[in-house]
Parts: structure tokens; sequence; C-alpha cells
């Protein structure tokens, strides 16, 4: 299922739940690949943003990036 984050660059997937919380894959819409995650962080108590190798991301992706993990709460 895509949801749209309102950019036409990416957009975020379910990945299932991740210590009984939502994790979403978020995806290069392009190349259909994955550049990062947004998860649960139990140490700070919100979701996060989490990228597995080095990811570049202008301001409108971050824009959209946070207004996803601000909807999460």
């Amino acid at each position: 299922m895509i949801i749209d984050m309102d950019n036409k660059y990416i957009h975020a997937e379910p990945m299932g739940d991740i210590k009984g919380k939502p994790a979403f894959a978020i995806i290069n819409t392009k190349s259909d690949s994955d550049i990062a995650w947004v998860s649960w962080y139990p140490s700070w108590k919100r979701y996060v943003m989490v990228t597995d190798t080095p990811a570049v991301f202008d301001a409108g992706c971050l824009e959209s990036i946070i207004k996803f993990i601000k909807a999460m709460k």
C-alpha cells in the first residue's frame, strides 16, 4: 500500500510492526528502492527516520518526512 507524502520524489509503504509500533519504508518513487525507514525509537519514545546507507534529501523531501513523522503521534 502506497502512502502519499505530498511529494513527487518519495512515498511511504508500511513495513509491519517494530517493537509493537507501525514502521514504514521511505521509497524513492522513481527507482522504487527504499532509502530510509520511519520507526519507533523506544529510548526517545518517538518516531524517527533511520538510514542504513548514506542518503541525500532536499529540503522538500525532508519537510515531507517531518510532516509524516509528526502525523504518527
